[in-house]
């Protein structure tokens, strides 16, 4: 093995982007511990791992609209019959 290497002539290689839509991230989580018990059991019980019941039900939230956007629609039909 050399000393010293001349690194001048050497190329960057940089990663491409990852698109977070087509990518599994990896994360730590902090829940609390009756919750991740009973995960566990839910995800057992429909035999799939506990990350991807975890994602199941974090995607369902994520695709619901907000609770601001129901309460405006129904404040908009409700006043809408009053006038």
């Amino acid at each position: 093995m050399k000393k010293d290497y001349d690194l001048t002539k050497g190329k960057v290689r940089k990663k491409p982007a990852l698109n977070p839509k087509e990518t599994k991230i990896q994360t730590s989580v902090r829940i609390d511990g009756d919750i991740f018990l009973w995960l566990q059991a839910e995800a057992e019980r429909q035999h799939i791992p506990y990350q991807t019941l975890m994602n199941k039900y974090l995607r369902e939230v994520m695709s619901k609209p907000s609770i601001e956007s129901r309460l405006s629609a129904i404040e908009k039909a409700v006043f809408k019959r009053a006038f």
